[in-house]
């Protein structure tokens, strides 16, 4: 609001320029002068002149109403501007993999909704190749999920390894191989149900692809009828309704439960991966990143209990 209506509002308040002054930090004289200039510019009288200070005219009633209204319009004015900096300068852009989501990181979210109510945040669930096209076009600031092996060394990406997730295999209730302990080759003849496959379009982020179809081949998922979605509802419905196999973290286990979906007993470890948080190289020392990888590690922490 214009300065020397905010002094007029404390001497009009006050009713007194001295005090107002001294509350304003000004010279009494150089208010006396303000307020002469307020009143030549308006043409008219805003004050009559006490032995005890001052009272205000008809005029500076007037005044006095509007400006009021016009400070409470100016605060109101700072707050929104103060939240609409908030929402842009602690926006979360965030992605991860379906069972990070579900283990720590919804968990994460509440409380960074609770110290930035006024943040916008941006949630991407999905495959870990469409995620890290996402981090280096900008459309997010960080991910959670498995290492990528192979990953283009020119990138400019940095990964922080949090733990190291054992996949299970997740079948029906009821299901055949439920009888008896499993090997690897057991499960040939059954179909392999695929949660946010790799998409060709984001090979790309890819510079070798032999770790990759290395452990597809040993896992015979070449020569093996696949069902594939990225959607984990519609992968949980296709495991409970056919003799499809379910591979996902272990850690899952308790979330599959609610729909009768149980790990098969396995003589063998399926498979195994390193789990951390993938940034851009340049943003690791950016004080918004690092408030969330702190609030990540926070929330990893109180679910130590169903990772490791």
């Amino acid at each position: 609001m214009d300065r020397i209506l905010q002094q007029f509002l404390e001497v009009a308040t006050l009713q007194n320029v001295s005090h107002a002054a001294k509350k304003l930090c000004l010279s009494q004289p150089t208010l006396t002068h303000n307020m002469k200039k307020l009143e030549e510019s308006l043409e008219v009288q805003l004050f009559i002149r006490t032995s005890n200070g001052v009272k205000l005219t008809e005029f500076g009633e007037v005044l006095l109403e509007q400006t009021r209204i016009m400070q409470r319009i100016y605060d109101n004015t700072l707050i929104k501007m103060e939240m609409l900096k908030e929402r842009h300068e602690r926006e979360l852009r965030i992605g991860s993999g379906h069972a990070w989501w579900f283990l720590f990181l919804s968990d994460m979210i509440d409380i960074y909704r609770q110290v930035h109510s006024a943040a916008n945040i941006y949630i991407d669930i999905g495959n870990h190749l469409r995620l890290m096209d996402l981090l280096l076009s900008g459309d997010i600031d960080l991910f959670i999920g498995h290492e990528i092996p192979g990953l283009n060394k020119r990138a400019g990406v940095f990964f922080i390894p949090l733990f190291i997730s054992h996949d299970k295999v997740f079948v029906r209730e009821n299901h055949p191989l439920m009888m008896k302990p499993c090997r690897l080759d057991d499960l040939l003849d059954y179909p392999t149900i695929e949660i946010t496959p790799d998409e060709v379009r984001h090979a790309h982020v890819v510079e070798d692809f032999q770790p990759k179809k290395l452990e597809r081949t040993q896992l015979h998922l070449t020569e093996k009828i696949l069902y594939r979605s990225n959607s984990i509802v519609t992968c949980i419905d296709m495991a409970r309704t056919t003799n499809g196999l379910l591979p996902f973290p272990g850690s899952m286990a308790s979330y599959f439960k609610q729909f009768n979906l149980v790990s098969l007993t396995l003589t063998e470890e399926y498979t195994k991966g390193s789990v951390g948080i993938y940034m851009i190289r340049e943003r690791q020392d950016d004080p918004h990143i690092k408030d969330v990888l702190m609030l990540i590690q926070q929330s990893l922490e109180k679910k130590r209990h169903l990772i490791f």
